[in-house]
């Protein structure tokens, strides 16, 4: 995770935040995480995407959102970056549809889950259609990547949508 996380090309230029911490440092701040909070609790948290040998191929994370003062106007935003090699086989698009469910059955009582990515990210575009999340509207200029603003697109998927979605379809 370390790695990806500090190399540009291997986490893509999606999700590269610009510079980042020393890689050792970056290690010591997840060791620690993980030592006092763990990587998952309801209100946010990072696992690990890996193939059915093992291999790590990236990270899906999560993290609460609010739109309204009321708690149940919480719901839970995600994301995923795979490696280079692993991209446009469908893992991603697997991994995050087995992530909404976990966040599903993880907390009971919410309703909303939520996912936005980068106008020009067709390939997760294509995957949060596939997994039945609705393209719910753009907001302007929200990420500021490679010296200019990118617009993002906002997609939401309800608990009754999922359970309407059924079995066969996830």
């Amino acid at each position: 995770m370390v790695q990806m996380m500090t190399d540009r090309e291997l986490v893509g230029p999606h999700n590269w935040p610009g510079s980042m911490p020393d890689p050792d440092e970056l290690d010591q701040r997840l060791r620690h995480r993980l030592a006092v909070d763990g990587l998952i609790s309801r209100e946010s948290g990072r696992l690990v995407v890996e193939l059915t040998d093992g291999r790590a191929i990236g990270d899906v994370t999560w993290r609460s959102e609010r739109w309204g003062p009321s708690p149940k106007s919480r719901c839970l935003a995600f994301g995923i970056a795979l490696l280079p090699q692993h991209r446009g086989h469908g893992y991603g698009t697997e991994a995050q549809r087995l992530l909404i469910g976990h966040l599903f059955d993880l907390d009971r009582e919410l309703n909303r889950i939520q996912s936005d990515t980068a106008i020009d990210n067709l390939a997760e575009r294509r995957s949060l259609d596939k997994i039945g999340m609705i393209e719910e509207g753009r907001i302007r200029e929200a990420e500021f990547r490679d010296g200019q603003y990118y617009d993002h697109v906002v997609y939401g998927i309800l608990r009754s949508e999922w359970q309407t979605l059924g079995e066969s379809a996830r």
